[in-house]
Protein backbone atom coordinates (compact mmCIF):
# COMPACT_ATOMS: atom_id res chain seq x y z
CA UNK A 1 0.00 0.00 0.00
CA UNK A 2 2.12 2.96 -1.76
CA UNK A 3 -0.74 5.40 -2.24
CA UNK A 4 -3.21 7.12 -0.25
CA UNK A 5 -5.75 5.76 -2.22
CA UNK A 6 -4.67 1.94 -1.05
CA UNK A 7 -4.97 3.28 2.37
CA UNK A 8 -8.56 4.47 1.89
CA UNK A 9 -9.64 1.40 0.02
CA UNK A 10 -8.74 -0.98 3.14
CA UNK A 11 -9.90 1.18 5.90
CA UNK A 12 -13.35 1.21 3.68
CA UNK A 13 -13.26 -2.58 3.42
CA UNK A 14 -12.53 -3.11 7.15
CA UNK A 15 -15.07 -0.72 8.61
CA UNK A 16 -17.77 -2.75 6.14
CA UNK A 17 -16.89 -5.63 6.94
CA UNK A 18 -16.40 -4.25 10.84
CA UNK A 19 -19.92 -3.36 10.46
CA UNK A 20 -21.38 -6.01 8.83
CA UNK A 21 -19.85 -8.15 11.61
CA UNK A 22 -21.59 -5.73 14.21
CA UNK A 23 -25.41 -6.88 12.82
CA UNK A 24 -24.21 -10.67 13.60
CA UNK A 25 -22.91 -10.11 16.87
CA UNK A 26 -25.45 -7.55 18.45
CA UNK A 27 -28.02 -9.77 18.85
CA UNK A 28 -25.72 -12.35 19.90
CA UNK A 29 -23.98 -10.57 22.50
CA UNK A 30 -27.37 -9.15 23.66
CA UNK A 31 -28.47 -13.17 23.85
CA UNK A 32 -25.42 -14.21 26.07
CA UNK A 33 -25.69 -11.15 28.20
CA UNK A 34 -29.64 -11.53 29.01
CA UNK A 35 -30.15 -14.73 28.85
CA UNK A 36 -26.83 -16.14 29.79
CA UNK A 37 -27.12 -18.51 26.78
CA UNK A 38 -24.35 -19.28 24.60
CA UNK A 39 -25.94 -19.97 20.91
CA UNK A 40 -23.18 -21.11 18.39
CA UNK A 41 -25.69 -22.26 16.12
CA UNK A 42 -25.54 -18.27 15.27
CA UNK A 43 -23.29 -19.19 12.66
CA UNK A 44 -25.37 -21.26 10.95
CA UNK A 45 -28.24 -19.20 11.06
CA UNK A 46 -25.82 -16.77 9.12
CA UNK A 47 -25.17 -19.76 6.62
CA UNK A 48 -28.25 -20.47 5.48
CA UNK A 49 -29.46 -17.03 5.77
CA UNK A 50 -26.85 -16.27 2.87
CA UNK A 51 -27.93 -19.23 0.82
CA UNK A 52 -31.21 -18.09 0.74
CA UNK A 53 -30.18 -14.99 0.00
CA UNK A 54 -28.42 -16.64 -3.38
CA UNK A 55 -31.69 -18.88 -4.34
CA UNK A 56 -34.54 -16.17 -4.22
CA UNK A 57 -31.98 -13.62 -6.50
CA UNK A 58 -31.35 -16.73 -8.79
CA UNK A 59 -35.20 -16.93 -8.81
CA UNK A 60 -35.20 -13.46 -10.42
CA UNK A 61 -35.89 -11.20 -7.37
CA UNK A 62 -34.75 -7.73 -6.45
CA UNK A 63 -32.29 -7.49 -4.19
CA UNK A 64 -34.27 -5.78 -1.29
CA UNK A 65 -36.33 -8.85 -1.48
CA UNK A 66 -33.31 -11.40 -1.60
CA UNK A 67 -32.12 -8.98 1.92
CA UNK A 68 -35.84 -9.74 3.28
CA UNK A 69 -35.62 -13.28 2.73
CA UNK A 70 -32.38 -13.56 3.93
CA UNK A 71 -33.71 -11.42 7.10
CA UNK A 72 -36.76 -13.47 7.92
CA UNK A 73 -34.77 -16.47 7.52
CA UNK A 74 -32.33 -15.46 9.88
CA UNK A 75 -35.25 -14.79 12.76
CA UNK A 76 -37.17 -17.49 11.77
CA UNK A 77 -33.91 -20.22 12.64
CA UNK A 78 -33.30 -18.40 15.85
CA UNK A 79 -36.76 -19.09 17.10
CA UNK A 80 -36.34 -22.64 16.10
CA UNK A 81 -33.37 -22.72 18.31
CA UNK A 82 -35.13 -20.78 20.95
CA UNK A 83 -37.94 -23.50 21.31
CA UNK A 84 -35.35 -26.33 20.56
CA UNK A 85 -33.37 -25.06 23.96
CA UNK A 86 -36.97 -23.99 25.77
CA UNK A 87 -37.51 -27.64 25.47
CA UNK A 88 -34.78 -28.34 28.31
CA UNK A 89 -34.00 -24.45 29.44
CA UNK A 90 -34.56 -25.56 33.58
CA UNK A 91 -31.27 -28.05 33.14
CA UNK A 92 -29.40 -25.90 30.82
CA UNK A 93 -29.64 -22.65 32.73
CA UNK A 94 -26.54 -21.94 33.99
CA UNK A 95 -24.75 -24.81 32.49
CA UNK A 96 -22.37 -23.36 29.78
CA UNK A 97 -21.56 -27.16 28.31
CA UNK A 98 -25.09 -28.14 28.20
CA UNK A 99 -25.77 -24.93 26.27
CA UNK A 100 -22.50 -25.32 23.77
CA UNK A 101 -23.24 -29.06 23.45
CA UNK A 102 -26.78 -28.47 22.38
CA UNK A 103 -26.33 -25.38 20.05
CA UNK A 104 -22.96 -26.61 18.47
CA UNK A 105 -25.12 -29.57 17.34
CA UNK A 106 -28.00 -27.49 15.83
CA UNK A 107 -25.41 -25.75 14.15
CA UNK A 108 -24.08 -29.25 12.47
CA UNK A 109 -27.60 -30.21 11.63
CA UNK A 110 -28.12 -26.79 10.02
CA UNK A 111 -24.80 -26.72 8.51
CA UNK A 112 -25.55 -30.25 6.91
CA UNK A 113 -29.14 -29.04 5.39
CA UNK A 114 -27.73 -26.26 3.98
CA UNK A 115 -24.78 -28.89 2.27
CA UNK A 116 -27.27 -31.02 1.13
CA UNK A 117 -30.09 -28.54 -0.51
CA UNK A 118 -27.41 -26.47 -2.16
CA UNK A 119 -24.98 -28.98 -2.86
CA UNK A 120 -22.16 -26.98 -0.63
CA UNK A 121 -21.32 -25.23 -3.95
CA UNK A 122 -20.09 -21.69 -2.90
CA UNK A 123 -22.61 -19.00 -4.39
CA UNK A 124 -23.28 -15.09 -4.37
CA UNK A 125 -25.83 -12.59 -5.18
CA UNK A 126 -24.95 -9.88 -7.99
CA UNK A 127 -24.22 -6.36 -6.61
CA UNK A 128 -26.84 -4.58 -7.49
CA UNK A 129 -26.53 -1.92 -10.71
CA UNK A 130 -26.92 1.36 -8.84
CA UNK A 131 -24.60 0.08 -6.57
CA UNK A 132 -22.07 -1.56 -9.30
CA UNK A 133 -19.28 0.75 -9.67
CA UNK A 134 -16.35 2.48 -7.86
CA UNK A 135 -15.15 6.04 -6.73
CA UNK A 136 -11.85 6.49 -7.56
CA UNK A 137 -9.40 8.17 -5.19
CA UNK A 138 -6.22 8.88 -4.47
CA UNK A 139 -5.34 5.67 -7.47
CA UNK A 140 -7.44 3.41 -6.08
CA UNK A 141 -11.06 2.65 -6.38
CA UNK A 142 -13.70 2.39 -3.61
CA UNK A 143 -16.68 0.24 -4.23
CA UNK A 144 -19.47 1.86 -4.27
CA UNK A 145 -21.49 -0.60 -2.36
CA UNK A 146 -18.91 -1.17 0.41
CA UNK A 147 -19.93 2.67 0.76
CA UNK A 148 -23.27 1.20 0.92
CA UNK A 149 -22.95 -1.28 4.01
CA UNK A 150 -21.18 1.28 5.95
CA UNK A 151 -23.95 3.87 5.61
CA UNK A 152 -26.82 0.60 5.86
CA UNK A 153 -25.20 -1.01 9.18
CA UNK A 154 -24.97 2.65 10.54
CA UNK A 155 -28.61 3.34 9.80
CA UNK A 156 -29.39 -0.13 11.96
CA UNK A 157 -27.11 0.49 14.71
CA UNK A 158 -28.74 4.03 15.35
CA UNK A 159 -31.69 1.97 15.11
CA UNK A 160 -30.18 -0.41 18.01
CA UNK A 161 -29.19 2.41 19.93
CA UNK A 162 -32.36 3.96 20.17
CA UNK A 163 -34.32 0.71 20.88
CA UNK A 164 -32.16 0.09 23.66
CA UNK A 165 -31.24 3.66 24.96
CA UNK A 166 -34.83 4.98 24.40
CA UNK A 167 -37.84 2.82 24.68
CA UNK A 168 -39.38 0.97 27.93
CA UNK A 169 -37.93 -2.29 25.80
CA UNK A 170 -34.22 -1.40 25.74
CA UNK A 171 -34.65 -0.54 29.81
CA UNK A 172 -35.37 -4.00 30.57
CA UNK A 173 -32.98 -5.54 27.98
CA UNK A 174 -30.37 -3.26 30.09
CA UNK A 175 -32.06 -4.21 33.37
CA UNK A 176 -31.58 -7.83 32.79
CA UNK A 177 -28.29 -7.88 31.82
CA UNK A 178 -27.27 -6.02 34.41
CA UNK A 179 -28.81 -7.92 37.37
CA UNK A 180 -31.65 -10.27 35.89
CA UNK A 181 -32.51 -11.28 39.49
CA UNK A 182 -33.63 -8.35 40.34
CA UNK A 183 -35.87 -7.44 37.29
CA UNK A 184 -37.66 -10.28 37.82
CA UNK A 185 -38.03 -9.30 41.68
CA UNK A 186 -40.00 -6.48 40.30
CA UNK A 187 -42.82 -8.57 38.58
CA UNK A 188 -40.95 -8.35 34.73
CA UNK A 189 -41.16 -11.49 33.39
CA UNK A 190 -37.35 -12.46 31.88
CA UNK A 191 -39.09 -15.11 29.48
CA UNK A 192 -40.75 -12.98 26.95
CA UNK A 193 -37.82 -10.82 26.38
CA UNK A 194 -35.43 -14.25 26.18
CA UNK A 195 -38.02 -14.74 23.23
CA UNK A 196 -37.64 -11.00 21.79
CA UNK A 197 -33.89 -10.64 22.17
CA UNK A 198 -33.87 -14.28 20.02
CA UNK A 199 -35.99 -12.71 17.60
CA UNK A 200 -33.74 -9.69 16.93
CA UNK A 201 -30.44 -11.85 17.04
CA UNK A 202 -31.58 -13.79 14.22
CA UNK A 203 -33.00 -11.08 12.40
CA UNK A 204 -29.87 -8.95 12.83
CA UNK A 205 -28.11 -12.14 11.74
CA UNK A 206 -30.29 -12.47 8.72
CA UNK A 207 -30.07 -8.85 7.26
CA UNK A 208 -26.02 -9.01 7.97
CA UNK A 209 -25.70 -12.47 5.65
CA UNK A 210 -27.90 -10.63 3.30
CA UNK A 211 -26.13 -7.50 2.60
CA UNK A 212 -22.90 -9.29 2.73
CA UNK A 213 -23.25 -11.98 -0.01
CA UNK A 214 -22.52 -9.49 -2.67
CA UNK A 215 -19.14 -9.23 -0.92
CA UNK A 216 -18.33 -12.95 0.78
CA UNK A 217 -21.16 -14.62 -0.87
CA UNK A 218 -22.46 -17.74 0.92
CA UNK A 219 -20.05 -21.23 1.07
CA UNK A 220 -20.10 -23.87 3.50
CA UNK A 221 -17.22 -23.58 6.21
CA UNK A 222 -18.56 -19.70 6.72
CA UNK A 223 -20.62 -20.71 9.56
CA UNK A 224 -17.63 -21.46 11.50
CA UNK A 225 -15.75 -17.79 10.35
CA UNK A 226 -18.48 -15.93 11.40
CA UNK A 227 -19.18 -18.04 14.54
CA UNK A 228 -15.42 -17.27 15.59
CA UNK A 229 -15.22 -13.66 14.85
CA UNK A 230 -18.66 -12.90 16.89
CA UNK A 231 -17.53 -14.75 19.87
CA UNK A 232 -14.11 -12.27 19.65
CA UNK A 233 -16.71 -9.24 19.26
CA UNK A 234 -18.58 -10.46 22.54
CA UNK A 235 -14.96 -11.42 24.18
CA UNK A 236 -13.49 -7.66 23.20
CA UNK A 237 -16.78 -5.33 23.49
CA UNK A 238 -18.18 -7.08 26.79
CA UNK A 239 -20.95 -9.09 26.66
CA UNK A 240 -24.53 -7.50 26.75
CA UNK A 241 -22.82 -4.53 25.56
CA UNK A 242 -24.15 -2.98 22.41
CA UNK A 243 -21.55 -0.08 22.42
CA UNK A 244 -18.49 -2.59 23.32
CA UNK A 245 -19.77 -5.14 20.70
CA UNK A 246 -19.75 -1.58 18.13
CA UNK A 247 -16.43 -0.80 18.48
CA UNK A 248 -14.93 -4.41 18.85
CA UNK A 249 -16.36 -4.80 15.57
CA UNK A 250 -14.70 -1.78 13.80
CA UNK A 251 -11.66 -3.15 15.70
CA UNK A 252 -11.94 -6.49 13.81
CA UNK A 253 -12.89 -5.30 10.55
CA UNK A 254 -9.93 -2.95 10.53
CA UNK A 255 -7.75 -5.46 11.91
CA UNK A 256 -8.46 -7.89 9.25
CA UNK A 257 -8.36 -5.65 6.37
CA UNK A 258 -4.72 -4.20 7.52
CA UNK A 259 -3.44 -7.33 8.51
CA UNK A 260 -4.17 -9.21 4.85
CA UNK A 261 -3.03 -6.16 3.61
CA UNK A 262 0.30 -5.62 5.07
CA UNK A 263 1.26 -8.87 6.89
CA UNK A 264 -1.19 -11.47 5.15
CA UNK A 265 0.91 -14.59 6.63
CA UNK A 266 0.39 -13.35 9.80
CA UNK A 267 -3.40 -12.36 9.62
CA UNK A 268 -4.33 -14.80 11.97
CA UNK A 269 -1.85 -14.01 14.31
CA UNK A 270 -2.62 -10.15 14.50
CA UNK A 271 -6.18 -10.85 15.53
CA UNK A 272 -5.25 -12.82 18.43
CA UNK A 273 -2.58 -10.45 19.30
CA UNK A 274 -5.70 -7.77 19.37
CA UNK A 275 -7.68 -10.05 21.53
CA UNK A 276 -4.60 -9.56 24.26
CA UNK A 277 -3.93 -6.60 23.98
CA UNK A 278 -7.32 -5.48 24.77
CA UNK A 279 -8.40 -8.21 27.43
CA UNK A 280 -5.21 -7.36 28.95
CA UNK A 281 -6.45 -3.54 29.55
CA UNK A 282 -9.87 -4.75 30.02
CA UNK A 283 -10.37 -8.02 31.38
CA UNK A 284 -13.70 -7.87 31.27
CA UNK A 285 -13.65 -6.08 27.88
CA UNK A 286 -14.01 -2.85 26.25
CA UNK A 287 -16.94 -1.87 27.56
CA UNK A 288 -19.09 -4.85 29.76
CA UNK A 289 -22.49 -4.50 30.47
CA UNK A 290 -21.44 -5.10 34.40
CA UNK A 291 -19.55 -2.02 34.55
CA UNK A 292 -22.10 0.47 33.40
Amino acid sequence: MHSTGQWFLQLAIGISFGLLLFLLASGFTLTFGLARFVNLAHGAVFLVAAYVATSVSEAGAPFPVAVLAATGTGLALSMLTYAVARLRWRRMEGDVLAQVLLTFGLLLVLADFARSHWGGVPRSVPTPTPLDGSIPMGGAALPVYRLFMIGAALVVAAGLWWLQDRTIFGALVRAGVDDRQMLEATGVRAAPLFVAVFALAGALAGLAAGLGTPVLGATMGQEFEVLVLALVIVVLGGAGSLRGAFLASIAVGLVDAFGKALIPTFAGFSMMALVVVVLAWRPNGMLAAVSR
